[in-house]
Parts: C-alpha cells; sequence; structure tokens
C-alpha cells in the first residue's frame, strides 16, 4: 500500500514502523517545531534516509490528487497540526489521536488528562473526517494512569500504545474500515491557556504539583502576582522549607524552581 504521511516525533515509532508492515511512504507532511513541545527531527531524518519527500508546509488539495494520480491510497495522520483537505471521493484517510474518543477531542489532550485526574487514557485510531477527531473509531488502545503520572510517563505510555493499532490497522484494512463505529456526541477539550498553566501563591502543594506534572518536559509558569509570569521547565514542591532562599511560598508548602 501507498501511503502519504502526516506528523511529527510523538509517534515517531509508528512511522519507522511502517515499511515492515509493506507500506510504502511516498511523501511526509510535518509542521514548524517549536523546540518544546514539539519536534519533528526523527520524522525528517526517516524522510531524508529513505529519499522521501518532506515538507513542512500545509499540505494542499492539488498536492493531494497528485499523490492520489501517483498510486496514493491512503492518508495516515499522527499528530499533524493542519487541518487536511478532504473531498468527496479523494483519498482516503485515518489518524492516530492521544486520547480516548470521543472525550478529549483537540490538539494537546495529554496535559488535560492529568490537569483532570482522569485514572485512564489511551490512544485511538479512526477515520480522518472533515471536522478534526470526529471521524468513526477503528480501533482503541487503553491504558491506565498512575496517581503521580506526568506528561513525560503518559507520552511514553502513548508511544507504546500507538504501533499495535496500525498494525492491526494494515493486517486487515479494508474489515477494520467497514466495521467501524459512529463517535456519537463527543467533547473538544481546548487547548491549556496559560491560566491553566500558571501556579500561584494561593494553590496548594497538590494543586501546584499537578500542574507541573501535567507540563513535565514543556514548560509552565509561576506568578505571584508582583512580576510577570515565570517560565518553568523545572520544579518541584514541597511541605517544608528547603534550605534554599529562592523558593516560593504556597499554601500548604514551598515550590522550588529548578530552571
Amino acid at each position: 500500500m501507498k501511503i502519504v504521511y502526516f506528523g511529527y516525533d510523538l509517534f515517531a515509532d509508528c512511522l519507522e514502523m511502517l515499511p515492515s508492515l509493506g507500506v510504502e511512504v511516498m511523501a511526509i507532511y510535518s509542521f514548524p517545531s517549536d523546540g518544546v513541545c514539539d519536534f519533528h527531527d526523527r520524522v525528517r531524518s526517516f524522510a531524508e534516509r529513505r529519499g522521501i519527500p518532506f515538507t513542512v508546509n500545509r499540505v494542499t488539495e492539488q498536492a493531494l490528487e497528485r499523490l492520489a494520480d501517483e498510486g496514493c491510497t491512503l492518508m495516515v495522520s499522527a499528530g499533524y497540526a493542519y487541518r487536511i483537505p478532504m473531498r468527496e471521493g479523494g483519498l482516503r484517510g485515518i489518524n492516530l489521536h492521544p486520547a480516548l474518543l470521543p472525550c478529549g477531542r483537540g490538539a494537546w489532550p495529554m496535559p488535560i488528562t492529568i490537569l483532570r485526574g482522569l485514572t485512564e487514557s489511551g490512544v485511538t485510531l479512526h477515520k480522518l473526517a472533515p471536522r478534526f477527531d470526529e471521524g468513526d473509531i477503528l480501533a482503541q488502545e487503553r491504558f491506565a494512569l498512575a496517581p503521580n503520572e506526568t506528561l513525560i510517563t503518559l507520552t511514553k505510555k502513548l508511544q507504546a500504545a500507538a504501533p499495535p493499532l496500525l498494525r492491526e490497522f494494515f493486517a486487515a484494512p479494508e474489515a477494520m474500515w467497514r466495521n467501524a463505529r459512529e463517535q456519537g456526541e463527543g467533547e473538544y477539550w481546548q487547548q491549556p491557556s496559560i491560566s491553566d498553566m500558571t501556579i500561584t501563591p494561593s494553590m496548594t502543594l497538590a494543586e501546584a504539583d499537578r500542574i507541573l506534572r501535567a507540563f513535565a518536559g514543556a514548560e509552565c509558569f509561576w506568578c505571584d502576582g508582583e512580576i510577570s509570569p515565570r517560565r518553568i521547565r523545572s520544579a518541584r514542591v514541597m511541605p517544608e522549607k528547603p534550605s534554599i532562599s529562592s523558593a516560593h511560598r504556597l499554601r500548604d508548602g514551598y515550590l522550588e524552581i529548578l530552571s
């Protein structure tokens, strides 16, 4: 099967697995990396090693028509930031989404999963549809979340859960396509706001810890109301004041900013 791939490094293991499934990747579309949460180094390297056209520009309907004329039969999306043009009679497509749809629609559901204190998450493989994350569900992989789950550990679980879904699909694509089920009513999660990402002195240890865990490996903020929010890449909370003088007071403990 010949496909066009859309995505970044979140599910790079899936991209690198495709040749072993007998899948030919004709082109790869990504998007500009912010160097904080989004990277496409592995995806770009995969393309370069195999001589596959790679771009961070938005895909166009004309480009998809050209790929279809050259034998492409499927679009595979795995965290693509842009809307993929869909038209009646055009290429059909599938998407890997890092949440258990129909809840958790949206571009970045992982931090929200932790901020809400959910006990379960997973990956959904679904049909691409004109509306984001609303296509019929092909398969899902569920897993439990630990009480101390972080964005880093959740991401690793998502990355482990995604490849089996693609293997299942490419083993019997037509059967899975026919047996897909409608999502029904769902819930769209907006991307976290600055407020969602900001720790303040009025917060408890538990509240501050949840924000640190939800954005571990990315960044969040500290704001005491007197200065502009300070970016945090690494920090910890503790009930007793540490020996350093730069620890910040919380309602029932302290925040130590490491970087």
